[in-house]
């Protein structure tokens, strides 16, 4: 039998064509192991493997009728010589064959005698490995049976093939969603950037007036502001490209950024679990929040309460204040303050559901009932997390 071998760059091209495939060292698959069956079957053979060539070993992804060995050395191996040819490679008496007589499984115990490889060639022809029946009985194979081989190989490459897209379709979104990740966040930064100095340019513009504008430019540059710190810290609380967050923190640390709004005394009180949502979540319930707890301070409220709790697979945010409470027949679909009409459109984009009344602290109250979409599915409260 003619000795074929591969040059140096051919066999590194075709190991990169291995790893590009990635099928090396995968759980077993049903697919495979359903052609190695019938390899055995209708072959009438002990033993069917589909191989894989390594650098310095021959890997099985499935075989039939060889338990307790999922790989072999590649050298000496049958199927490594059997990826060198273009066409189908079979020894019908190894024991007459040169090429096969140092192979431990033909002179060895196991007494292999009949060997028919089919390499798995890709479509940029690097032979993967093999499709192969063994025998321990030498053996000849017509041609039927070597078309049946052929036909059942090429099923191999279509799985592989299969796989091979997918992974690259997989590559390929992973790609696409980390490059929008990227651009969101430049764009959330740049987005930061100008809140904060359109919130500078109504402070300045404050002062160069006096009563009601003032107020009004005060009141802009406040809100302005206060969006922008709830920006900043989502950014600097979620690291990198991390798409949740701790919701109690996140309030925790909104509640500092708005309590120099307070009156003197003021005070903002957050009791709320430790509970990881989604990035576009948490942005939209600080905006919320933001404007509730401004909505509270400018109608002339000390204390404000922000209370948060898991109820019937929905997450429910109470902001309740001491202040004069809501005049009769409020309706925040009807007013015109800037607050009221960024509170619907967050609420909107939450699916959440707003009520408003009289609280426990004596003045208005608002609950904000949403429903839940939390990926890590961690509810500890912050209590039991520090113990």
């Amino acid at each position: 039998m003619e000795h074929v071998s591969l040059s140096y760059d051919a066999e590194s091209a075709r190991l990169s064509a291995v790893r590009r495939y990635a099928v090396l060292d995968t759980p077993p698959d049903g697919a495979f192991d359903r052609i190695a069956r019938l390899a055995s079957r209708l072959l009438n053979a002990p033993i069917a493997i589909i191989s894989i060539v390594d650098e310095d070993r021959i890997w099985f992804k499935s075989h039939e009728g060889l338990e307790g060995v999922q790989e072999i050395p590649r050298q000496p191996g049958l199927c490594a010589s059997a990826i060198l040819h273009d066409g189908p490679w079979i020894l019908n008496d190894a024991l007459v064959e040169p090429v096969a007589l140092s192979n431990p499984l033909v002179a060895g115990e196991f007494g292999l005698r009949f060997y028919a490889g089919i390499p798995l060639r890709t479509h940029d022809g690097h032979g993967l490995g093999t499709l192969c029946v063994i025998d321990k009985a030498p053996r000849e194979f017509t041609p039927e049976q070597i078309a049946i081989l052929q036909d059942l190989a090429a099923v191999v490459m279509d799985e592989l093939e299969l796989r091979r897209e997918a992974i690259a379709t997989h590559e390929a979104l992973r790609r696409e969603m980390r490059e929008k990740e990227l651009l969101a966040g430049e764009v959330e930064h740049r987005v930061m950037n100008s809140l904060q100095l359109i919130s500078s340019v109504a402070r300045r513009k404050a002062a160069q007036h006096a009563g009601q504008t003032a107020s009004e430019l005060n009141d802009i540059a406040a809100r302005i502001g206060a969006i922008a710190q709830a920006n900043r810290h989502i950014q600097q609380s979620l690291p990198g490209l991390a798409q949740h967050g701790d919701l109690a923190l996140f309030l925790q640390v909104l509640s500092r950024e708005l309590f120099p709004l307070c009156p003197q005394g003021g005070l903002i009180e957050v009791d709320c679990p430790a509970l990881h949502l989604a990035r576009d979540q948490l942005v939209p319930i600080g905006h919320l929040v933001t404007e509730l707890v401004l909505n509270s301070v400018k109608s002339g409220a000390g204390c404000i309460g922000l209370q948060g709790e898991l109820v019937d697979g929905h997450f429910r945010l109470e902001v309740d204040d001491d202040g004069p409470g809501l005049q009769e027949g409020f309706d925040p679909s009807k007013s015109k303050g800037l607050g009221m009409a960024i509170l619907q459109a967050m609420a909107h984009k939450l699916d959440a559901k707003v009520t408003w009344g009289r609280g426990q602290r004596g003045g208005a109250r608002f609950t904000v009932k949403l429903p839940l979409n939390i990926d890590a599915a961690r509810t500890e409260s912050r209590s039991e997390r520090s113990h």
